[in-house]
């Protein structure tokens, strides 16, 4: 488990999800999405936290994005 790394993600912002992240970069390798298979937001006091969860083929892999700071987080991994 991998709470709370940064990583860098490219996202796309519109229909069918409102975010969609679409590649990550962590621990110097990039990641495509091959799919979402669940999302949901949270709330940290005023700030609204988005959590996917995405799969490259191989893994399973929580991204979390904080609308305050506009940073991602790797939240979780199941290989």
């Amino acid at each position: 488990m991998y709470v709370g790394e940064t990583i860098n993600v490219i996202a796309s912002f519109g229909l069918p999800y409102k975010i969609r992240p679409v590649r990550f970069k962590w621990s110097g390798r990039l990641f495509d999405v091959k799919e979402i298979t669940y999302t949901w937001k949270t709330k940290e006091g005023k700030r609204n936290i988005y959590h996917f969860s995405v799969t490259d083929g191989k893994s399973l892999y929580e991204l979390v994005f904080d609308t305050d700071s506009l940073i991602w987080r790797l939240e979780n991994l199941e290989a």
